[in-house]
């Protein structure tokens, strides 16, 4: 599907976001920001918002979120809004079922503050009458998802690791020096269990750190202190300077694997204060586009935490185009996707006046 508007910082589609995604090919995007209409009967102006009731919900929700996992690239992120925590509850459970490859990281909240409504309640007389019957909420949830590799992809058990462990875990890793430690003991004629033993008694640990030491799970070698008490007492004839030297050579030739491997996690860079607990005020109703319109230093704090300079975001639920004001401030390109053509307008509008800025 041709994009409605399209420049060298955005482009933008006023279609229905599951025949534009049909057409957007797989592993493209680096992050997804998604704030899908709630299905709770938002009202705006006194009147239902249509967009906001959808039918088998649950099952249509499932249906853009596995889209979604197709585009991404295999390290993407994504981030779901939503404030209904039932619904949620059964969305997630249907990403379980149909075992859709998103793995939930983080379960974040907007702190929207004391606004003007959330005040009103806080100061009402505790006898008067209300049909309230759960506490006010003064938030919004926003799901924190890592795209994981397909099923039977061959690496679902590495797509969490970080390059280092990867590396350690990794049979071929340190070869050199696990055959040298296999033959020593052989020749010395003893046991794994003799080296815990003499660990445990001189150390007085449980041992728990040998199923490292030298091993494919976690590779490591002792520290001096260890080697010098249980090693070379037990006859093993290897200076612990000389062992250092081999594994730190061996180190060094393996950093730009561990690199290779680290740019295949899941793309996240922690910034300041960086826990799920976000306390930013709503914009004042009078002056947003969209009902459920998002703070944009919020989006641009997602945008700089789960994706890389330069990397492709994707709004399928465009509403006022916050998101993509977020990426040209944070200098990514945007897909931008919002079905109805009042708020696609309004959107559209807003991105180009802030190009030009």
């Amino acid at each position: 599907m041709q994009p409605t508007i399209i420049t060298d910082k955005f482009e933008l589609y006023n279609a229905d976001c599951f025949k534009v995604m049909a057409d957007l090919p797989s592993n493209y995007v680096d992050l997804v920001v998604a704030d899908p209409p709630y299905n709770i009967g938002v009202v705006t102006a006194g009147k239902r918002n249509e967009w906001d009731k959808i039918d088998n919900y649950i099952q249509w929700s499932a249906d853009w979120l596995e889209e979604c996992h197709r585009i991404l690239k295999p390290n993407g992120v994504l981030y779901m809004w939503h404030n209904d925590i039932l619904q949620i509850s059964d969305i997630l459970q249907q990403i379980k079922v149909r075992e859709i490859p998103l793995a939930l990281q983080s379960f974040c909240i907007w702190d929207k503050g004391d606004t003007y409504r959330t005040i009103s309640w806080k100061n009402r007389d505790p006898m008067s009458e209300t049909s309230l019957r759960s506490w006010f909420n003064v938030c919004e949830f926003c799901l924190h998802f890592f795209n994981m590799p397909d099923k039977g992809a061959g690496n679902d058990a590495l797509w969490g690791k970080t390059g280092l462990e990867r590396i350690n875990s990794d049979p071929e890793s340190y070869k050199s020096i696990k055959e040298w430690y296999k033959s020593e003991l052989q020749r010395l004629g003893i046991t794994e269990d003799d080296i815990l033993l003499k660990y445990q008694q001189e150390t007085g640990k449980s041992g728990a750190m040998l199923r490292h030491y030298f091993h494919d799970s976690q590779f490591e070698i002792p520290v001096q202190e260890v080697w010098d008490a249980v090693y070379k007492p037990l006859g093993f004839r290897r200076e612990y300077e000389d062992l250092r030297r081999e594994y730190e050579d061996l180190r060094r030739e393996y950093e730009d694997l561990r690199r290779e491997y680290e740019d295949l996690r899941n793309f996240h860079r922690c910034d300041e204060n960086h826990k799920n607990v976000w306390s930013v005020p709503p914009l004042p109703s009078n002056n947003r586009l969209h009902t459920c319109e998002k703070p944009v230093p919020i989006l641009e704090r997602l945008l700089q935490v789960s994706s890389p300079a330069g990397g492709v975001i994707l709004d399928p639920f465009m509403g006022s185009g916050s998101t993509g004001i977020a990426a040209m401030n944070t200098g990514r390109r945007f897909i931008g996707i919002e079905k109805d053509r009042r708020y696609f307008s309004g959107a559209s509008e807003r991105l180009f006046q802030h190009m030009q800025e």
